[in-house]
């Protein structure tokens, strides 16, 4: 298959946003999947099944888009993304799943644009990462938390955080990648969250940002296993 021909299914655009998926005025990009399924998902759209029963109508709301329909799609905003030095935030769902496509996207929008990956790094691998380093211009990780135990209980699978930041650093990303720390109601503390912060800046990142999860109903919402 020819890579500029490569699709990935997308749930949602979101254009004009400021101040919340990195630097300038971004238009946030969310694939379908994820590896994990956290109990109070924001997103949780992104598990559904891309198409209906009969394997071939896409589901209301997804699109299955190639990286040229969604360049086409969002180019509107280039004045908007050259002007504030923003760009595009591919988020979801686990944008990592999707390295080819944002490869491709890159070639076609070139280096004007910013490019943020908004993910959870579960389930990536180094050779991704590193296919990724020459394209992605910031990282957001959002870690969930430090403590495997707790993670695993809030995520439902085994904890990777600690290799994948590893990966992070041997591959000199630090500065490129702000790692977010959340308080998640039910599961951790405030303490679990300094912990998290001290063993981050032990490992070498320093833009760390604490933030407060709101507690929601999602599919994999049940109570917490004793």
């Amino acid at each position: 298959m020819n890579k500029q021909d490569c699709k990935a299914p997308i749930f949602a655009i979101s254009r004009l946003r400021m101040g919340i998926d990195g630097a300038g005025i971004t238009t946030l990009v969310t694939f379908m999947g994820c590896p994990l399924h956290c109990k109070y998902c924001l997103n949780d759209r992104c598990h559904d099944s891309v198409y209906e029963a009969d394997g071939v109508t896409l589901k209301k709301g997804t699109e299955l888009l190639s990286p040229q329909e969604l360049y086409d799609r969002v180019k509107i905003d280039n004045l908007y993304f050259q002007v504030s030095g923003g760009g595009i935030c591919f988020g979801g769902g686990e944008p990592t799943l999707y390295e080819n496509f944002i490869i491709e996207f890159r070639k076609l929008c070139g280096n004007d644009w910013k490019i943020t990956l908004e993910t959870s790094l579960n389930r990536c691998s180094y050779s991704t990462l590193q296919r990724l380093t020459p394209i992605v211009d910031m990282w957001i990780v959002d870690i969930k938390e430090m403590d495997s135990h707790i993670y695993e209980q809030y995520t439902g699978h085994r904890s990777h955080i600690l290799q994948s930041l590893d990966c992070l650093r041997k591959l000199e990303l630090m500065n490129k990648t702000t790692v977010k720390v959340p308080l998640i109601p039910d599961f951790n503390t405030e303490e679990d969250v300094q912990s998290s912060i001290e063993e981050l800046k032990q490992m070498g990142f320093h833009n760390i940002e604490p933030i407060r999860y709101i507690k929601r109903l999602s599919k994999y919402s049940h109570k917490k296993q004793k």
